[in-house]
């Protein structure tokens, strides 16, 4: 579909615009915010650091979308190498290369944040009023049977074998042809992301100007308001400044993510003393195994179902425990999470349409930062805790079980120290598994709390209506807000937040 949406070559000696409204970054916060405020009668400039990429250019071809829809091409590390974040940079944000899986914030999270933080502006039937507003716009639906693979029905009949329930996902598709790219951009406009749903809908007011491949560098602030965003128009394929841009707002929302909104707020002298502390990282470890006969795990939806009877939900504790979600790989991707070198890594291949795939995942708690170094990059530090290395292990051995009940020939667990498992007695060999920095193959897909939401502006960034603590007129609006993990998956969350505290805005009862 068309949009029209501004590149860097339409401004090639930079500009400077006068709006209602600015809103930085065009994921599940800003495009969101742009829209609501849009559709209020705000007039809004939508920046968003990334290029706009229609279903048309998506070629399905790893090694060009990966740089192109991925921060860092991908390669977006934690400082010791252990986690890889993974983020999208696209008009659209992570929603364009998400699993497109749709989960609420559990009640009891909710209950969490009132009673340890002060989070209270937002009642249970608020958010459920706005999860529900937010569904529709996306398009979310359990995924239907037919899109169910055979890797995604393994998980659920291995685990129920071993006492393991779980479901199918809610998701953001609509027409899906089962073609397996997800993860490097829907082709054929299925998965409705941002950029097909809100940004759309933004558009269509007249109101919104977006400006693509335009990088946010600080905000000007003057007696407790800001007063400009500036930065650099960039060339997306090197990340050279092209010209520089400026827009003055009476307003400004900040999505720039959990790992970006910080660091704009701390070149910018703003957000108080815990700005960046306090992340997230929801940390995921592989599993995979291979089965005698076909499998062909890349086809279909690649994640479709979930195993969560060891996910614990409680006021006193928040989200913790773990769960399985199947995933399936293309290729390239497959390779690089595999253990070991040269011979295994083909043989493994070699076997590539007999494999199954999944991700333990483990809610955390906050135990990270993300600062600025020297040449003006993110550093993310990241301690991996024991609470949750012991959680990723037991998790990876659960998964190994749920696939030897449902036939497989072997279980490829993520630790480099041990080789394929054939048995149960095998899984013996876990009691000396360790997780290791750089060793075992982790990554992020839901960064979060670095602009920690609360009633004390000594420990959170934000207050209850997501507007920084100190500053009149400037609120964040992602997944940078939360206070600890939301959720296992945090586009809905970061949807429904935002259509509240942006609904709040458009009505002027916020800040």
């Amino acid at each position: 579909m068309g949009l029209t949406v501004r590149t860097g070559d339409d401004a090639p000696d930079g500009f400077t615009l006068r709006t209602q409204v600015c809103v930085i970054g065009s994921g599940s916060g800003g495009g969101v915010a742009a829209a609501i405020l849009a559709e209020a009668g705000r007039e809004v400039v939508l920046l968003e650091e990334g290029p706009h990429v229609p279903g048309a250019q998506m070629t399905q071809r790893e090694e060009q979308m990966y740089p192109l829809l991925y921060r860092d091409g991908g390669n977006q590390m934690t400082t010791d190498g252990g986690v890889s974040v993974l983020q999208g940079r696209a008009l659209g944000g992570s929603t364009v290369i998400n699993a497109a899986d749709v989960v609420e914030i559990p009640a009891p999270v909710l209950d969490h944040w009132r009673e340890h933080f002060g989070v209270s502006r937002y009642t249970l039937a608020d958010v459920r009023t706005a999860d529900r507003a937010c569904m529709q716009a996306i398009g979310a639906q359990p995924v239907p049977a037919g899109l169910i693979n055979r890797n995604n029905r393994i998980l659920l009949e291995g685990g129920a074998k071993i006492g393991l329930s779980g479901g199918v996902f809610v998701t953001n598709r609509v027409g899906c042809v089962g073609a397996g790219y997800c993860l490097i951009g829907c082709a054929y406009d299925a998965k409705r992301s941002v950029a097909l749903t809100w940004i759309p809908r933004a558009l269509a007011t007249g109101r919104v100007v977006v400006q693509t491949e335009a990088r946010v560098r600080a905000l000007e602030s003057d007696r407790g308001r800001v007063v400009a965003a500036v930065g650099e128009l960039i060339d997306i394929t090197t990340g050279i400044a092209r010209a520089p841009f400026r827009v003055e707002a009476e307003r400004f929302v900040l999505s720039a993510g959990a790992i970006h909104s910080p660091l704009i707020l701390q070149r910018s002298g703003l957000g108080g003393p815990v700005v960046g502390r306090n992340l997230s990282l929801q940390p995921q470890i592989p599993v995979a195994a291979t089965f005698p006969d076909e499998v062909v795990f890349h086809r279909q939806i690649p994640q479709a179902t979930f195993l969560d009877s060891e996910e614990t939900r409680t006021a006193a504790g928040g989200l913790g425990g773990y769960r399985i979600e199947s995933v399936s790989a293309m290729p390239g991707m497959a390779a690089a999470s595999v253990m070991g070198m040269g011979e295994q890594i083909h043989a493994v291949m070699t076997r590539y349409r007999h494999l199954t795939a999944c991700l333990c995942l483990v809610p955390d708690r906050p135990a990270g930062s993300v600062s600025i170094d020297g040449d003006d990059r993110p550093v993310i530090d990241y301690t991996l805790t024991a609470d949750v290395r012991a959680r990723l292990i037991q998790a990876a051995r659960d998964a190994a079980r749920v696939y030897l009940a449902a036939g497989a020939d072997s279980a490829l667990l993520p630790f480099p120290e041990l080789g394929p498992i054939r048995d149960e007695a095998g899984l013996a060999a876990l009691d000396r598994a360790e997780v290791i920095a750089a060793r075992s193959p982790l990554i992020s897909a839901h960064p979060q709390g670095t602009c920690r939401m609360g009633s004390d502006p000594a420990t959170s960034v934000v207050d209850p209506s997501l507007r920084v603590h100190g500053v009149s007129n400037l609120h964040v609006m992602d997944a940078s807000i939360f206070p600890t993990t939301s959720s296992t998956h945090t586009m809905l969350p970061t949807m429904s937040l935002t259509w509240l505290a942006a609904g709040e805005l458009a009505e002027g009862s916020s800040g």
